[in-house]
């Protein structure tokens, strides 16, 4: 398909009720950038043993089809050790691994949205109990990613 045969007319993603997912964990900030939001996320995976395995620039993958749409990121994270562990439990975990990290920029660009796979959910649809253990401590994981978000050196 031709590049100028795209509609550039779409409407951009209204995120009004992005925070109201069940299948994802939502957080919100107003007190980083973009870009300051990205350098924490990375380096908490670092210090938590995940692997970034892709990234997925939205606004450049999607640009065809919207004017304007705001930076957002998609990270594809994994950890070896958890990986295979699930394979080993579970073959079919492949179709739900790598884990998902969703950065964006909402509300006018003055909000910065982190949104991290519930995978306490998603990984329930294995009935091996070794995998829901497994995926409540990737949650825990995940979760306290999203409470090291936010300004760092504060004093008080």
């Amino acid at each position: 398909m031709e590049k100028n045969s795209l509609n550039k007319n779409l409407d951009s993603q209204n995120y009004s009720d992005s925070q109201s997912t069940q299948y994802g964990i939502v957080r919100r900030y107003g007190t980083v950038t973009f870009n300051e939001a990205l350098k924490q996320v990375k380096k908490h995976l670092r210090k938590a043993q995940f692997d970034i395995v892709a990234e997925m620039d939205i606004s450049e993958y999607l640009d065809d089809y919207f004017q304007n749409l705001p930076q957002h990121l998609i990270l594809l994270i994994c950890n070896k050790k958890t990986a295979a562990e699930l394979i080993s439990n579970d073959i079919q975990m492949t179709t739900l691994i790598p884990c998902k990290i969703s950065i964006k920029e909402v509300e006018d660009k003055s909000i910065i949205e982190v949104s991290i796979e519930d995978i306490e959910k998603t990984w329930s649809l294995s009935d091996k109990s070794t995998v829901r253990k497994l995926s409540k401590s990737v949650k825990k994981s995940l979760i306290e990613l999203l409470d090291y978000i936010g300004p760092q050196n504060v004093k008080l």
